[in-house]
């Protein structure tokens, strides 16, 4: 699997089922089959199913291809999965209504294949450290100007840090929505602590630096980064609200810091990932968080 096949050449290479069904087995079971109750490495195989079923010659338990995978219990082929990975590997993305129209399933299907894709997105994320020289800044979501202390509707506080290699430049970012308190005045911070918990690895911390969104001090780079995300959000998704965010900037903060190999490790992200049900989404609360997960339209 390479990340230089254009769609088209995906698309034909993976045409049949047969070629999805044994790529994912492979990816799967890299070193051949292996029960995940027993991790024997002998199976009988069932095909009289739509996937192969896989039952275990050592203790007898049975395992579909896509059991313990972001795809479990998905009645969608295969191949419109695969197309759907490579759409959410680019740069650019998808959103549902084009994943709809381009893999042919209604909309709702297309929906919930996004939001299970930007889950194992942000649980492969949320794994993942900043280490090294790490810098970070504050920053704001669709800023708009109120006066007094109420944040406008559409405004979000963010926070966004960085790792740097020895030339200063960056290889991995994450970006947390942060709580909307009163905004007493403009030059109070917004409080690091426990974006540093989370998200730098304790070697690190006591190193980050922190800057402001305004001031001679402050971070352009990381503050032009967070421009960058507001108009891809824009111009890809019609803008997010507050409520669901952070599920996009996981996906954003996914593709800058897998930007090499973006469809294998998408792939990899996909099989390793446990998957999300329909009321587990719509039933989630709006916890911040590269560990948290939103939903959206």
């Amino acid at each position: 699997m390479t990340d230089l096949l254009s769609f088209e050449a995906f698309s034909a290479y993976y045409e049949k089922e047969e070629t999805c069904v044994k790529a994912w087995f492979e990816m799967r079971w890299p070193d051949g089959f292996r029960c995940p109750r027993c991790q024997h490495h002998a199976a009988y195989v069932i095909t009289t199913r739509k996937l192969p079923l896989y039952e275990c010659q050592s203790c007898r338990a049975q395992t579909s291809l896509i059991a313990g995978t972001v795809m479990e219990g998905s009645r969608t082929s295969l191949r419109k999965w695969f197309l759907a990975i490579y759409l959410h590997a680019r740069p650019e993305g998808v959103n549902a209504i084009q994943l709809s129209r381009i893999i042919e399933v209604t909309y709702k299907t297309a929906w919930l294949i996004c939001h299970k894709l930007r889950y194992a997105m942000s649980q492969t994320e949320s794994a993942e450290l900043l280490s090294g020289l790490v810098r970070i800044s504050e920053a704001i979501y669709a800023l708009r100007i109120t006066p007094g202390s109420n944040w406008h509707k559409q405004a979000q506080p963010l926070l966004i840090g960085a790792s740097e290699d020895g030339n200063g430049v960056i290889v991995k970012i994450k970006i947390e929505k942060q709580r909307k308190e009163p905004i007493k005045t403009c030059f109070k911070p917004f409080p690091v602590e426990h974006f540093i918990d989370r998200y730098v690895d304790p070697k690190a911390a006591a190193g980050a630096i922190v800057t402001r969104r305004i001031g001679r001090d402050r971070n352009l780079t990381l503050i032009r980064l967070a421009g960058e995300v507001e108009t891809w959000l824009a111009c890809r998704f019609g803008g997010i609200g507050s409520k669901h965010l952070q599920a996009y900037l996981n996906h954003y903060c996914y593709m800058f810091n897998h930007s090499n190999s973006s469809l294998k490790s998408l792939f990899n992200s996909c099989v390793t990932s446990r998957t999300i049900t329909y009321p587990e989404l719509v039933g989630r609360t709006a916890d911040s968080g590269m560990g948290h997960y939103k939903i959206a339209s």
